[in-house]
């Protein structure tokens, strides 16, 4: 792993993104193991808001048959950075390329933030409870319609965020809909 010289202030903010979110929701199904896992999509939408509020954001890019991730602190400028070897059986094979990059790209960001992926059915015969992310709520998600129509009808803008993550310009947004 390479880093900045100093990473005191991207370490605190790394601290307090694991103090907002530790787990994210399977939500696809792998046919093959008949499991359910988080796909990249998932993991995205839940770290995405939690990183701006933390001040980092993460890039993800290919060089050659190996994945860099990086990590930044926005203010300071530190990071640190890791390489994963892209593995598939034809590298010739554009959808093999595809499949691996994307398969690196979760795996890299579950490990580089301790993202746990949730299972609700083991745990809750268990008696564990098992805190889960809430996702960002914004105008292309897909039940923005429905936030608008709850506002719309006498519903509450905590209502939304019992359920959801909001940034102070949606509620805004939502609030403006009454």
């Amino acid at each position: 792993m390479k880093t900045s010289e100093k990473i005191t202030t991207l370490t605190k903010a790394l601290f307090e993104f694991q103090g907002k979110v530790s787990s994210v929701k399977k939500n696809a199904m792998n046919g093959q193991f008949k499991k359910n896992y988080a796909d990249l999509s998932s993991i995205l939408e839940t770290i995405y808001p939690i990183l701006q509020e933390c001040g980092l954001f993460v890039t993800q890019h290919p060089h050659e048959d190996v994945l860099i991730t990086t990590v930044y602190h926005a203010e300071s400028g530190e990071f640190m950075q890791s390489e994963q070897i892209l593995r598939m059986k034809d590298a010739s094979n554009a959808h093999a390329y595809g499949s691996s990059l994307t398969y690196a790209r979760r795996y890299a960001l579950a490990g580089i933030f301790s993202l746990n992926q949730s299972d609700d059915d083991g745990n809750l015969a268990s008696g564990i409870k098992v805190t889960t992310a809430k996702e960002a709520m914004h105008p292309k998600h897909p039940l923005w319609a429905k936030a608008l129509d709850h506002i719309k009808g006498g519903g509450s803008v905590k209502d939304i965020e019992d359920k959801f993550i909001l940034s102070e310009d949606y509620k805004v947004m939502l609030e403006a809909a009454k």
